[in-house]
Formats: structure tokens, sequence, C-alpha cells
């Protein structure tokens, strides 16, 4: 996977104002992560680190209760396998070891950042934009 900035441009857009904010702040999270890579971590604290992992697994859990919530309420026809891609990545969120974190943060960083970009591309641009796509078509 190629290396990019977090930073939002309308190729991003999924045709829907609600869960695009949302990804608008997955980005910013990712942002905050990817400002601590370009400076190698250098005089990062453990409390700046803990706070990102806290921000991105709330984020997430949040994220995709509300995604959820919109396609159980549309009807949407891949809910099963959307859910279950949501359940995959949190699943990596939760399971974020702290403590290596805090002994390496730069290579956890790396690894966590590579994680989130899979997402962005895997998930965001193909599943989200299918389900918004059709939830669009079935309310026109």
């Amino acid at each position: 996977m190629f290396d990019f900035a977090f930073d939002w441009i309308k190729e991003l857009e999924t045709g829907d104002e609600l869960i695009d904010q949302q990804h608008k702040e997955f980005f910013r999270i990712g942002r905050d992560i990817e400002q601590l890579l370009v400076r190698k971590c250098i005089g990062v604290q453990e409390q700046e680190l803990l706070d990102i992992v806290c921000e991105l697994r709330e984020y997430v859990s949040y994220h995709f209760y509300s995604e959820e919530t919109i396609m159980r309420q549309k009807g949407y026809s891949n809910y099963e396998l959307h859910v279950k891609e949501h359940l995959g990545f949190r699943k990596f969120i939760m399971e974020i070891d702290c403590p290596a974190l805090a002994k390496n943060p730069y290579k956890e960083l790396k690894a966590l950042k590579s994680a989130i970009q899979s997402c962005v591309f895997n998930h965001m641009m193909g599943e989200d934009v299918r389900m918004i796509k059709e939830i669009q078509l079935k309310n026109n």
C-alpha cells in the first residue's frame, strides 16, 4: 500500500453529509498519528499516545454504531458483511497493545497508520460508497 497524507479531498466523499463528516473526523485522528510519525515520535509522552488510542477507540465505536443504525433503518442489503468488516477493524483497534506502543511508539504507530489507510481505501471507498449509493437509490 502506498503512503498518503490524511488530507481530505473531494474524491473521498460518499455523497452522504453525515458519513462524510464522520470520516473527516477519522482523518483528523489519522493526521494526529501522522504528525507523531513525521517527528519520529521524538519527545512523545505516554499520555499523548494513550489519548490517541482512546480517541480512536471511542470514535471508531461511535462511527460504526452510527453507520450500522443508518443501514438497519434503511434496509441496506449488504448489512451483515458491512458489520463484519466493522467488527474486524473494531477488534483491531480495541486490541492495540498500549504497553508495546509506549515502548516503541514509532513502530507501533506506523502499523496503526497502515491499518487505518487500509480501512480508508478498502472500506470507506468501497463498502461505504456502495452502502450510500444503495440507500440513496431507495430514497429516490
